[in-house]
């Protein structure tokens, strides 16, 4: 009797397992969500837009995107961290949110661990850039204009831990500039009080001003680019005043919770890889400044590593 009764047991556990492997090969069986963890607008939403196309048709499934700005991004992704382990509830992680944010006291409710690094895929640049009829041509003269009246120029930020209000701290420090920091939601909104004269100057993201630019209604002094950009040539970049941009420019990627499965995280593992090398995608966001520029999880990991370990010995530097 025993016999009968061990082989009805092998037969349901074969059963059960052959329908948890097929269960696992239908991912995804239903529309995956995207958190943003940012306003609507900002090169971080733009870059989560322009993916989206080619993240569905990598996935055969619908994308959703659920945009949840707020501290610097951190709401938005702790809502990835907690979410269920199942790949239906991916987040669209920025660099920033891993080092500056951690790094500048800002209180982070999660770690890099927290997450499963699906793939880095654009890069986004910062422009510093003041509106078109401002008295300043260039970046010395902003300098040369807070030396003789120190407190009185104002600088837009998208708040506390992000690229923008490090590239403008480093800015500071380096030229011993006195400036008062105004901090604003996100990108499009510090632009926009650029572009209305609220504030005087700030770095704006260059997917949001890009139009501005070549409609010359802002003026661009210098940019975070690792090399001049091939709309602005003649726009200087950080690095040839000095200045490194490691670390201040915003890499987008997509994360999901840790603990996903193995064939799950290999689904959407290969589904990043495929949209990020998607030529149709590549031309949408090379044409408004995005850098089409894939990192597979390995390397963005690594990336966010040396980002924090640099940004850490930065901010030592400014805090002196």
């Amino acid at each position: 009797m025993r016999k009968p009764a061990m082989a009805v047991a092998a037969i349901a556990l074969a059963i059960l397992a052959t329908a948890a492997a097929l269960a696992q090969e239908r991912f995804p069986a239903r529309p995956v969500q995207v958190i943003v963890p940012a306003t609507p607008g900002g090169p971080v939403d733009t870059a989560a837009r322009m993916i989206e196309p080619a993240l569905s048709s990598a996935l055969s499934a619908s994308i959703v995107l659920v945009n949840r700005p707020g501290a610097s991004g951190t709401l938005g992704m702790q809502e990835v961290a907690t979410a269920e382990p199942n790949g239906y509830t991916i987040g669209q992680g920025i660099n920033s949110i891993f080092t500056i944010t951690r790094i500048s006291g800002t209180s982070v409710p999660f770690t890099l661990d927290s997450f499963t690094p699906l793939g880095n895929y654009a890069t986004d640049v910062s422009v510093l850039a003041v509106s078109a009829d401002a008295p300043w041509k260039t970046l010395d003269d902003v300098i040369a204009y807070v030396h003789g009246n120190p407190g009185k120029l104002n600088y837009a930020s998208a708040g506390i831990g992000t690229v923008s209000s490090l590239s403008m701290q480093t800015l500071a420090h380096q030229f011993q500039m006195d400036m008062v920091a105004v901090p604003f939601q996100g990108g499009a909104q510090l632009t926009t009080a650029i572009l209305g004269k609220q504030i005087d100057i700030g770095m704006v993201p260059y997917t949001t001003g890009a139009g501005m630019f070549a409609s010359n209604k802002l003026r661009p002094l210098i940019t975070t680019a690792p090399n001049r950009l091939a709309l602005l040539p003649d726009v200087p970049t950080f690095v040839e005043r000095g200045i490194s941009e490691n670390g201040l420019n915003l890499i987008m990627g997509l994360y999901a919770p840790k603990g996903l499965l193995d064939g799950v995280r290999n689904v959407l593992v290969d589904a990043v890889a495929k949209a990020a090398h998607d030529a149709s995608f590549a031309a949408k966001v090379e044409a408004i400044g995005l850098l089409a520029r894939y990192e597979d999880p390995t390397a963005a990991r690594k990336r966010l590593e040396t980002e924090y370990a640099d940004i850490t010995l930065l901010s030592h530097k400014l805090e002196k």
